[in-house]
C-alpha cells in the first residue's frame, strides 16, 4: 500500500469510530411515547377526502394525500371546525402524533389550528 492509501483508510476508520462513539452516546431517538418523551408537533396540509363526527362528539377528518387521519376532539372545538370545513376543501392541520387503538394520528387541540386555505 502506497502512504496515501494507508492516510485513507486510517480517516475512514476515525470517521466510522466517530460515527459508533456518536451513536453510541447520544442513544435511541426513536422512543416510544408513552416514555414521557416530548410529543412530536407537525402539520398536515391537503384536500379533506372525507370528514365525520363520531358518536362521542369528536372530529375525524382524512387527507387525500396521508394516511394520517386528523382527530379533533369535542372540547378541541370539533363542532366548529365541522362547521368550517367541507370534503374537499384544501386545508392545513397543526397537531401532535397521537396513538389510538394501537394507530397513530394527527390530534389537533385547537380549532384554530385547522385553517381552510385558498
Amino acid at each position: 500500500m502506497q502512504k496515501e492509501e494507508k492516510v485513507v483508510v486510517v480517516l475512514l476508520f476515525m470517521a466510522l469510530g466517530s460515527l459508533f462513539a456518536a451513536s453510541w452516546a447520544l442513544g435511541d431517538f426513536d422512543a416510544p411515547a408513552e416514555s414521557g418523551e416530548v410529543p412530536i408537533s407537525i402539520v398536515a396540509e391537503g384536500t379533506v377526502s372525507s370528514i365525520e363526527t363520531t358518536s362521542g362528539g369528536h372530529l375525524i377528518i382524512r387527507l387525500q394525500s396521508s394516511s394520517l387521519p386528523i382527530f379533533v376532539s369535542r372540547e378541541g372545538g370539533a363542532e366548529d371546525v365541522s362547521e368550517r370545513v367541507a370534503k374537499g376543501d384544501f386545508i392545513r392541520a397543526r397537531g401532535e402524533i397521537a396513538e389510538y387503538q394501537g394507530r397513530r394520528e394527527l390530534s389537533v387541540s385547537r380549532a384554530e389550528d385547522v385553517e381552510v386555505l385558498p
